[in-house]
């Protein structure tokens, strides 16, 4: 056995996983084993540096996208490594369908939701990938190649919870050489042959001439990485603090005040807009710097433009505000009620419906509004907007799409907006505007009572 790499290599491993607290105060954790090079590494050095400190599972993901004689063999030596490091196992079958994502990106999203599902069950605190140095630099080119920014320029992580990489500073060669000196079989990806898959074509044909230029390529662009971390997260602080004054979080969307955030250097803009993009879908997977550059530019966009994003985002210019959100669905709502006493729950709109024989004008606030029920045609109804809605003014009828655009009114809460009408039309454009019809006076002697809230 060659003792200086094996040394060598165990020594890289337990400095990183120091370095990064990967396993600190973890007594279970998976380990992601394809029983390839990498995981094979993974495991060995991982029971040596922890034995009787962490109790590990082994997981093998069967995507079913390869022949099944490779899957087969490799299932085998899944349970011949379980057994041979005294590890329990699970063999986990998915079934991969193309989404937008791809098959690739789709098999990969699968697989992790599978790891943090046995990882719950389990109770373990972390997952273990067998990523290397090799796998960072061509994800950093890969991301270069994309327009990723600097925030994909980081590549891959060494820690994100619950995942964890301990070979983040190994090379490939090395993973191999430890292998070969302490005679550890592994089984091989045959498509890891085929050009015609990106990430093959940089490893085989791209980076061995970057390699002639200069042979430190690896060394070096991980210290252009560990620089890129260290920036990002100073400025991701501060878009933090930033993000405080210049955004406003509601229901389903996230809005941003765009006099507010031009005050600011692009790189905190470009940050404040991610942040926002994470607030609502928890990563920033699939968001490059052209979607980024997307949003930024509504600001010189009229209001109502509007772009589609990944994961099922949007973004719109709302006059002085960029709201980026969630899209839903549009429901027709149409409810009779009971103007004796009803109370209805509308989504985030809490209703309250009651018949008075007197009302004080002067304690009349914002969210309520009075009528003469004399005045009104039953049957009364709370419902949605319609196309062509008007309203009844002092000065005549108006479209309701004139008094949103008079008010103002944000255009993602418009279709939200409520209804109250009596037989002859529209009451009340409920916290909007009221028709000018059944005012009570001193001859009222039924006052329908109408109250709204908005819980959050």
């Amino acid at each position: 056995m060659n003792i200086d790499i094996t040394k060598k290599i165990l020594d890289t491993v337990q400095d990183t996983g120091q370095k990064y607290n990967m396993f600190k105060g973890v007594k279970r954790a998976v380990i992601a084993f394809s029983s390839g090079p990498d995981s094979v590494c993974l495991l060995d050095t991982l029971s040596n540096l922890y034995r009787n400190k962490i109790d590990f599972h082994l997981v093998y993901v069967n995507h079913a996208l390869r022949p099944q004689e490779y899957l087969s063999k490799e299932e085998t030596l899944t349970k011949k490594y379980a057994s041979r490091y005294n590890a329990k196992y699970k063999i986990i079958h998915l079934k991969v369908e193309k989404t937008k994502l791809g098959i690739e990106g789709t098999a990969r999203q699968m697989r992790y939701k599978a790891l943090r599902r046995y990882m719950r069950r389990i109770n373990g605190q972390a997952i273990a990938l067998g990523h290397n140095l090799d796998d960072v630099v061509e994800t950093f080119f890969m991301n270069l190649i994309r327009g990723s920014g600097a925030r994909g320029l980081r590549s891959i992580l060494a820690k994100r919870q619950p995942f964890v990489r301990p070979l983040i500073s190994l090379k490939k060669t090395e993973i191999i050489k430890y292998l070969k000196s302490k005679k550890l079989d592994y089984s091989q990806d045959e498509t890891n042959r085929f050009l015609d898959y990106r990430r093959n074509l940089l490893r085989h044909k791209i980076i061995p001439k970057f390699l002639k230029i200069n042979p430190e390529l690896h060394q070096a662009i991980e210290r252009t990485i560990d620089i890129l971390r260290q920036d990002d997260e100073f400025l991701e602080e501060q878009a933090g603090k930033v993000c405080t004054r210049v955004s406003e979080r509601k229901s389903g969307h996230i809005s941003l005040d765009i006099k507010k955030l031009l005050k600011y250097n692009p790189a905190i803009q470009s940050r404040v807009v991610m942040k926002a993009i994470k607030d609502l879908r928890g990563v920033l997977d699939g968001f490059e710097s052209k979607h980024i550059a997307q949003i930024l530019s509504l600001k010189n966009k009229e209001s109502g433009k509007k772009i589609p994003l990944p994961k099922k985002l949007y973004a719109q210019k709302e006059y002085n505000k960029v709201i980026v959100g969630i899209p839903k669905p549009v429901r027709q709502i149409k409810i009779a009620i009971d103007t004796e006493n009803d109370f209805l729950i509308i989504d985030n709109l809490l209703i309250k419906i009651r018949t008075e024989t007197e009302f004080d004008l002067r304690k009349l606030e914002p969210n309520c509004e009075v009528f003469d029920l004399d005045g009104l045609e039953p049957p009364l109804l709370i419902r949605s907007k319609m196309d062509g809605d008007f309203i009844e003014t002092k000065i005549g009828r108006k479209k309701i799409k004139k008094v949103f655009q008079e008010l103002k009114t944000p255009l993602h809460q418009r279709k939200e907006i409520m209804m109250l009408c009596d037989k002859t039309g529209i009451l009340w454009v409920i916290g909007i505007a009221r028709s000018s019809r059944a005012f009570i006076s001193k001859s009222t002697k039924k006052i329908l009572v109408v109250n709204f809230a908005h819980p959050n």
